[in-house]
């Protein structure tokens, strides 16, 4: 078998400061997953060291200049970051970006514009009817300035569910579309670590079950609604604390933290903030449910996490897990308070045996699908068929 020449890729992404949620975690660790099988990467990216420390990614050269005023205010505004993506694109076989509706997702298009060298778009769940929703003024701005023209000229799409591919069919869009889901660390198991962790910084988490939110404190990951529910349900299951990990960007933290006091929830709610390293391995690994009542996701990577430790998860259709229900290792229910009520009753009269059998067949799903070394191989594959040096891959959708 001949050798393949190492792939030089240069992948573009607004932050990936730790507070920022999803792609700020994904894009670094697919980075670095390909940088396991021997490609050259280069991540290109704005420090906005006001949201938490950036995220990793080892083998990975990273190119991250300081997010000033002007960029923190002006959609990422940084003339530096582009003159500095079109010298690293000269030496890239592809540039490859990730979101939409910033200017670092233009600076992309325009280094590969400049150098010849195809683009790559990662939308990470911006093309979705919920975030289209959001923000309109400023999305209406950002289409006619740059955007519509950086998905017009984009040489393929990568989509990390069926819902994604057909939101971009919906806007026209016809170039192939690579589905390849986020991947997920695999824990070890037999390395638990102890509920202590997390008990002597949170005392009311001591002799509890913990039920699980991990997400940023944000509407559209369904807080509200998740605190109107618990309401109902708690006084049910005193055996029980919710637990509500995640950054707050936008005030909506402090904003739920009242909506909790109003709502009587102060002694059966936990508000943990962030949780990173051993302190977020800990809730995942001694959470007996995963909870995300989300209206949108593209992925969920949250949500494959939990499954990764085990855990029997319940979210709604804004999230592409149908594979919960069909693999029966948690509740893909509809986005309404009464669906989400139901599923949580449902799952916490269950025996916690009966949870557990489902968490093990959700370890399963993600061994067989879901871990980095098969994305990564399924993404490069699709890079050099891009480059028309190999087959086209399964995950390769045309129209």
């Amino acid at each position: 078998m001949t050798a393949h020449p190492p792939l030089r890729v240069c992948q573009v992404v607004a932050s990936i400061n730790r507070d920022v949620g999803g792609p700020a975690v994904s894009v670094p660790a697919l980075a670095a997953a390909l940088a396991d099988r021997g490609l050259e990467m280069t991540l290109a990216t704005l420090d906005y060291s006001h949201h938490g420390a950036q995220t990793p990614a080892p083998g990975v050269k990273l190119l991250s200049l300081p997010a000033p005023w002007l960029a923190r205010s002006g959609r990422g505004w940084n003339s530096p970051l582009r003159r500095e993506l079109i010298e690293i694109a000269k030496r890239a076989d592809i540039v490859h970006n990730h979101g939409l509706w910033m200017f670092p997702n233009l600076y992309a298009r325009q280094a590969a514009q400049r150098t010849g060298k195809p683009l790559v778009i990662s939308p990470r769940g911006m093309v979705e009817q919920w975030s289209l929703g959001r923000s309109r003024a400023k999305k209406f701005l950002a289409w006619h300035a740059f955007e519509k023209e950086n998905l017009r000229v984009a040489k393929m799409f990568h989509a990390t569910s069926t819902a994604e591919l057909a939101s971009l069919r919906r806007l026209g869009l016809r170039q192939p579309v690579a589905l390849i889901p986020n991947g997920v660390e695999l824990p070890d198991l037999a390395a638990r670590p102890p509920r202590a962790v997390l008990e002597n910084k949170f005392p009311a988490l001591a002799e509890k079950h913990w039920l699980l939110f991990l997400a940023r404190l944000h509407p559209k990951k369904g807080v509200g609604e998740l605190l109107r529910v618990w309401q109902k349900l708690a006084p049910q299951f005193p055996s029980w604390q919710l637990v509500l990990a995640g950054p707050d960007l936008d005030g909506h933290g402090e904003q739920f933290r009242r909506a909790a006091q109003e709502l009587k929830l102060e002694n059966c709610v936990t508000f943990t903030g962030q949780l990173e390293g051993a302190e977020k391995s800990t809730a995942l690994a001694n959470a007996e449910l995963f909870v995300l009542p989300t209206h949108s996701e593209n992925f969920g990577l949250a949500i494959a996490e939990a499954l990764a430790h085990r855990v029997p998860v319940i979210t709604t259709t804004g999230a592409p897990w149908r594979e919960l229900a069909s693999e029966n290792c948690g509740w893909w229910i509809e986005p309404d308070e009464n669906s989400l009520a139901s599923a949580l009753a449902a799952a916490l009269n269950l025996s916690s045996a009966t949870r557990q059998e489902m968490g093990v067949r959700g370890r399963l799903l993600v061994e067989k699908k879901y871990c980095w070394n098969k994305v990564a191989e399924e993404m490069e594959s699709t890079y050099r068929w891009l480059l028309d040096s190999g087959a086209r891959p399964d995950c390769v959708h045309t129209a």
